[in-house]
């Protein structure tokens, strides 16, 4: 955190923010504590969204993008906000969308492709 406050423009330290910040988020949630984990993965978020709004395009910071909205969005349907969770998977359905159709021959993106449609699907029902 000090660092990535130290230095707002170095990207590389704001990426590696919004990956501690995820990985607090998933032993949180391990631990059950999902009001916790919440915190932290929206954190992550933030980081996230403000890497890739600053390259759109950047695979790597669109990716990183669509699983913290993927985590995020598991984690409140484990709360039960199903809601906000298909709000959050539908909007990285849309970056996974984009990815795939960039390489359809990237096998990662064509898996979260997949990963992201049975999300969406299984809130909807």
């Amino acid at each position: 955190q000090r660092l990535a406050q130290a230095d707002p423009s170095n990207a590389v330290w704001q990426r590696d923010l919004s990956v501690s910040q995820e990985r607090v988020g998933n032993v949180l949630r391990g631990q059950g504590d999902l009001a916790a984990a919440l915190v932290a993965y929206r954190e992550s978020l933030q980081v996230s969204q403000r890497l890739a709004q600053a390259d759109p395009s950047n695979a790597g910071w669109q990716r990183d993008l669509s699983f913290t909205l993927t985590v995020l969005a598991q984690t409140l349907e484990g709360r039960g906000d199903r809601t906000e969770a298909l709000r959050l998977a539908q909007e990285s359905l849309t970056i996974d969308e984009r990815l795939a159709t960039l390489d359809r021959s990237n096998a990662v993106w064509q898996r979260d492709l997949r990963a992201s449609l049975a999300l969406v699907a299984r809130l909807r029902d």
